[in-house]
């Protein structure tokens, strides 16, 4: 409904009227969205992730425990988790997934909500992070994490000084930017 129209209704309303008429405007408002389709969440069995991560952290030599609890933090491990800049299970932005993807034109960010090939992504971005870190002779998983988390480039105007980046809200974020690089229990761990 619009403004004008509503505040019509509430002219010959009382006030008891007005109130109902004003909380029915609030709920039409808040329901009718923006007119974009949200995507139905879509809950990756953690077994699936596990086994997933595990065969791609071994290509890249990346912890899989942290690539698991990257997966977690980014999106409870929702495949359809979407933000405004960013997609899937490893909540990559589109300059990432092109970063990780350069020379291979068969893997489109069209393909960010399907799990395994986010997966795959994200595992070859934070492998060249790793590569981009070790070269700067500051790898550490809590650096790897920041880099993924605020970007490589803030992270290193910052002087690689994990602390001197925002605290990240999240509670996982927050333990592995605290040390613990390992704080999601794997399946059958």
């Amino acid at each position: 409904m619009e403004f004008g129209a509503f505040m019509r209704e509430m002219r010959g309303a009382t006030w008891i009227h007005g109130v109902a008429l004003a909380t029915a405007g609030i709920l039409l408002a808040s329901c009718s969205g923006t007119g974009t389709k949200e995507r139905e969440r879509k809950y990756i069995p953690p077994a699936k992730v596990w086994s997933k991560v595990k065969k791609e952290s071994a290509k890249h030599g990346l912890d899989p425990h942290f690539v698991y609890a990257i997966c977690h933090a980014e999106s409870s491990l929702n495949a359809h988790a979407e933000t405004s800049v960013a997609r899937g299970i490893m909540q990559l932005t589109e300059a990432a997934w092109q970063d990780a993807t350069r020379g291979n034109d068969k893997v489109g960010y069209d393909l960010a909500f399907d799990w395994e090939v986010n997966v795959e992504t994200g595992v070859r971005y934070l492998a060249k992070l790793k590569g981009m870190l070790t070269k700067a002779k500051k790898f550490t998983y809590q650096r790897l994490a920041a880099s993924y988390r605020w970007g490589f480039s803030r992270l290193r105007s910052h002087g690689y000084d994990v602390s001197k980046l925002p605290t990240p809200k999240n509670r996982i974020y927050r333990k592995i930017f605290s040390g613990n690089t390992r704080p999601v229990t794997a399946p059958g761990k």
